[in-house]
């Protein structure tokens, strides 16, 4: 199966967690035009995954229904951790680089077919990619195979964050009772020296923070083993990473901002100062907040 796309992966993982959350007795599936939307994948990539399921004898077409066959194991699920195709990962690294050097800005329109010649990808790989993208509300279908950069409002900002503030706690608070032989802490340790190179030459090397600060947020994420919650996470970091990459007002006073809270955390991290690791986590995400919510007006002023 090592010719299956990322988001074949993902989808099939995804209607596993469909299929386990039917209720009890009820053995059939949604059917196909209510997973695309409920998965907010294509036709096409639905019907690859339903073959699937039918190919490793899990459910069965009956007339216009699919029958759930038997209960789902542990090896029916895709290990996708960090394992894009190659092909993924360079369609998110092109398509994230124009939204974090502002060549494309809210209410900018594109094309699936202009990515897939200026990024190298063919147009199934892109449009798959912007089909999952379009799941954190920055972007937007239209007619003939465009898209449309969209802005959110304060409401919508300020429900992400208060998810993101939830789960980043949680996480941190899962990793402070890691053993200390457990290699993320020489990660944490490695990506303090990183942190700390940066920060004495910021002037000359703040645009590689944005780097460093998803490395380290994945890095705390991580210590949950939660596959929801990873799943819901990976939208509000879309938004919470990139969307005040538009603004670069002020950018490197609030890059040097952030390294400077990201170092405090570390440091707690590092020395496993429990109490210091969890108030430093609690600054940074309202500093966070903040800087959202300044970059959320920006842009609609």
């Amino acid at each position: 199966m090592s010719d299956k796309t990322y988001l074949f992966k993902q989808s099939i993982n995804r209607m596993l967690q469909h299929i386990n959350a039917l209720p009890s007795g009820q053995n059939i599936m949604a059917n196909d035009i209510e997973l695309t939307k409920l998965l907010s994948i294509s036709r096409t990539t639905v019907r690859a995954c339903v073959e699937h399921l039918c190919a490793i004898e899990l459910i069965k077409r009956e007339g216009p229904n699919k029958v759930v066959l038997r209960q789902i194991t542990e090896a029916d699920f895709y290990d996708i951790k960090d394992k894009n195709s190659t092909k993924d990962v360079q369609i998110e690294k092109y398509f994230l680089g124009l939204i974090n050097t502002g060549k494309l800005l809210p209410g900018d329109r594109f094309s699936e077919l202009s990515l897939a010649q200026k990024s190298s990808c063919t147009t199934i790989t892109v449009r798959e990619f912007l089909i999952k993208f379009s799941n954190n509300g920055l972007i937007e279908k239209i007619p003939r195979g465009r898209w449309r950069m969209v802005k959110f409002d304060e409401e919508f900002a300020r429900e992400l964050i208060s998810f993101r503030q939830m789960v980043e706690m949680r996480a941190i608070t899962e990793l402070l009772k890691t053993p200390k032989e457990d290699p993320i802490w020489q990660e944490l340790r490695e990506l303090l020296v990183k942190h700390q190179d940066v920060s004495a030459d910021m002037e000359n090397r703040y645009l590689e923070f944005p780097d460093l600060d998803k490395a380290l947020h994945y890095a705390i994420k991580k210590s949950s083993n939660n596959r929801f919650t990873n799943q819901f996470y990976d939208i509000v970091s879309f938004v919470c990473h990139y969307h005040y990459q538009w603004d670069k007002t002020g950018e490197l006073e609030r890059y040097t901002n952030a390294i400077n809270e990201h170092i405090d955390i570390l440091n707690n991290l590092v020395t496993h100062n429990t109490a210091g690791a969890i108030m430093s986590m609690e600054r940074h995400l309202q500093s966070a907040e903040r800087t959202l919510l300044r970059c959320v007006h920006g842009l609609e002023s």
